[in-house]
C-alpha cells in the first residue's frame, strides 16, 4: 500500500499533480482542489499523504496534505453513494476539521454546499458516517488550535489579496519550514509574502 509520496514536483494542475521520486518513479496523483494553492513551485520537494482506489477499470491514487484528510477521504468513500471523486469534491469544498464537524453535527445544509451533494446524500453521509468519525475527532481537534493559530496571518494577507487557499498555503509552508516554531504574526506575514512572491 501507498501511503506517503515524496520526491519532484515535475507537473501541478488544479485537480493533479506528478511527483518524480528519487527511485526515478513518478506518481500522478488526484488532489482536492483547495490543496492546489498551497503546493510549492514545480522543481520542489513536496511529501503527499496518499491513498489507493483500485476500480474495475484501473487505479488511481490520490494525494491529500495530511493524515487527516486522508482518514477522512477513506470514511467518506466508505459511504454509500461516494465515490472516490465525490470524496475529494467534499474534501476540496471545506477544510477536514469543517467538513468532520457538518457531518457529525449533521448540518445538511453545510455539506449540501458541495457540487454534487443534494439533501438526501447528506442525509445518507450524516446518517452512516456521524457515528464512525470518533478514531479521527482528536486529529481534527489537533487540528483546530494549529488554524485558530494561524489565522491571524491568513487575514492579514487576504487583505493584500490573496486567496484563502494561497494565504492558508504560505503560511502551513512558512512553519512548516520553521518547524513549527513560535513566530509573531508579523513575522509570519513577511515571511509568507517572501514565498508567495
Amino acid at each position: 500500500m501507498i501511503s506517503r509520496v515524496r520526491g519532484t514536483l515535475v507537473r501541478k494542475e488544479i485537480d493533479r499533480v506528478e511527483i518524480a521520486t528519487a527511485g526515478g518513479v513518478t506518481y500522478e496523483l488526484l488532489i482536492p482542489t483547495s490543496l492546489f494553492e498551497s503546493l510549492p513551485r514545480v522543481g520542489r520537494e513536496v511529501e503527499l499523504h496518499a491513498a489507493l482506489v483500485s476500480r474495475e477499470d484501473g487505479i488511481d491514487l490520490f494525494g491529500f496534505p495530511g493524515e487527516l484528510e486522508r482518514l477522512l477521504f477513506a470514511k467518506l468513500t466508505s459511504a454509500s453513494g461516494v465515490g472516490p471523486r465525490l470524496a475529494l469534491t467534499m474534501l476540496g469544498a471545506m477544510s477536514a476539521t469543517q467538513l468532520v464537524e457538518a457531518i457529525r453535527g449533521r448540518d445538511l445544509g453545510r455539506l449540501q454546499t458541495v457540487n454534487g451533494v443534494g439533501r438526501k446524500k447528506a442525509e445518507r453521509i450524516a446518517l452512516e458516517l456521524g457515528d464512525k468519525l470518533e478514531d479521527i475527532v482528536p486529529a481534527a481537534a489537533e487540528a483546530a488550535p494549529e488554524l485558530a493559530r494561524i489565522e491571524p496571518a491568513v487575514s492579514a494577507l487576504m487583505a493584500l489579496g490573496y486567496s484563502r487557499a494561497e494565504a492558508e498555503g504560505a503560511v502551513r509552508n512558512v512553519l512548516k519550514a520553521r518547524d513549527g516554531a513560535e513566530l509573531d504574526v508579523e513575522s509570519l506575514v513577511r515571511e509568507a509574502l517572501a514565498g508567495l512572491s
